[in-house]
């Protein structure tokens, strides 16, 4: 019966694969901070990394992820190199409710399923280039950078709102990523996972939404 239900939904399924766009680009050299540059040290109770997900029947989960520690370094309002660091350990649920399933998603994400935060207990992001925009109302930098997760390191670039100011800087930044790009897969790699893995995985949308609000001061 199993065997029958998943031959049903294949079409389904295959119909979601394939179609979430490459994120991923080469990973480039992280920059450095000058000696004449300013450098802001992150702070870590003013900041936070939001996560959203969804499934492919439009149920969307959400929830944060701590930032542990971070630097933002300038010249002038110039970001010239920049990191900051998540425990994946402090992966939250905040649209559930230990009735509703909270504590088991929290598990289930933190676990060999995906995040498998045993073996990688944190992910990084650090600057590898930082352009100014103008005329953009909705941003002032499109930064380019490295991300890792799960040990896999692979560029990417958003637009982030950067403010400069003598009390510090703040940063915010709204991107998404796909998933598969970063080995983040129900089951194992591609090549690992049997049918119903292969299934389970692909209930999950490829896209992983997350939006970082930074807080530095000197």
């Amino acid at each position: 019966m199993k065997k029958i239900i998943y031959l049903l939904a294949l079409p389904l399924f295959f119909a979601a694969c394939g179609q979430a766009p490459k994120t991923a680009e080469e990973a480039g050299e992280v920059k450095q901070a000058t000696a004449e540059a300013a450098v802001f040290t992150v702070d870590t109770e003013g900041s936070m990394l939001k996560w959203e997900g969804a499934k492919i029947t439009e149920t969307v989960h959400n929830g944060t992820v701590s930032i542990t520690e971070g630097s933002l370094a300038f010249a002038g309002d110039q970001l010239e190199a920049g990191s900051f660091t998540v425990d994946m350990n402090t992966l939250v649920v905040l649209d559930l409710t230990e009735e509703t399933g909270k504590f088991k998603l929290e598990g289930h994400l933190k676990s060999g399923d995906f995040f498998q935060v045993e073996n990688y207990p944190t992910a990084k992001f650090e600057v590898t280039g930082a352009e100014a925009l103008s005329g953009d109302p909705a941003a002032t930098h499109r930064i380019s950078g490295n991300l890792t997760i799960k040990d896999v390191t692979n560029g990417i670039s958003f637009p982030a709102t950067v403010v400069v100011s003598e009390s510090g800087v703040e940063a915010n930044a709204k991107f998404e990523i796909n998933r598969n790009e970063w080995g983040v897969l129900w089951g194992g790699t591609k090549t690992e996972q049997g049918i119903k893995d292969f299934l389970q995985n692909n209930l999950i949308k490829d896209m992983i939404t997350f939006e970082v609000s930074l807080k530095a001061n000197k």
